[in-house]
């Protein structure tokens, strides 16, 4: 592996670990704190849109970044979870624009089934699947792991992280929706 691999896989296990923690911490929070969740909810219902586009711009840029500059090629399963992520970039750009939220509804179906795929493909690399039948891709195999930090953070798991995000926003969304209106 590369002086630049082994620095682009460092940085973004410490980035996708914080922001694991950060998460827990946050739910941790969220659950015992009403002041702490009606602000989020608040803030959320406001930003929506520009949080989903960031996520899913992060998601692309990073896959992109993993095949194009680094040189991993994607897999069966990783081109099936950049079906699901990367139309979610343009979609939430134009609902910024339009300030359309209804786009969340659209969003949301994306991320599950994303995330299940992403899932099952972080559930082959730690051994507890095979693939149903088999990876095919050129160059790139569905159980070979790339990136493997603190024993658990991998590509997929990343993609995972990244579905289980929106879902997360989307839900607080929806939760904020009906505290605060459409």
């Amino acid at each position: 592996m590369t002086d630049l691999q082994n620095t682009v896989n460092t940085l973004i296990g410490v980035a996708t670990l914080i922001s694991h923690v950060v998460f827990v911490v946050g739910v941790v929070i969220i659950a015992s704190h009403a002041k702490v969740r009606a602000r989020l909810y608040r803030f959320v219902h406001t930003h929506i849109l520009n949080l989903l586009f960031i996520e899913t711009l992060f998601a692309l840029v990073g896959s992109l970044a993993y095949s194009q500059f680094i040189g991993f090629p994607p897999c069966d399963l990783c081109w099936i979870q950049r079906i699901f992520i990367y139309p979610q970039v343009i979609i939430a750009l134009v609902a910024m624009i339009k300030k359309d939220k209804a786009i969340v509804d659209y969003l949301l179906p994306m991320s599950i089934v994303g995330g299940l795929v992403a899932l099952y493909q972080s559930f082959i690399q730690w051994g507890l699947f095979t693939t149903i039948g088999g990876c095919t891709s050129v160059g790139g195999a569905c159980a070979k792991i790339f990136v493997d930090a603190y024993g658990y953070i991998t590509i997929p798991f990343m993609s995972f992280t990244i579905f289980m995000y929106s879902i997360a926003v989307m839900f607080i969304y929806y939760q904020a929706r009906k505290t605060h209106g459409a």
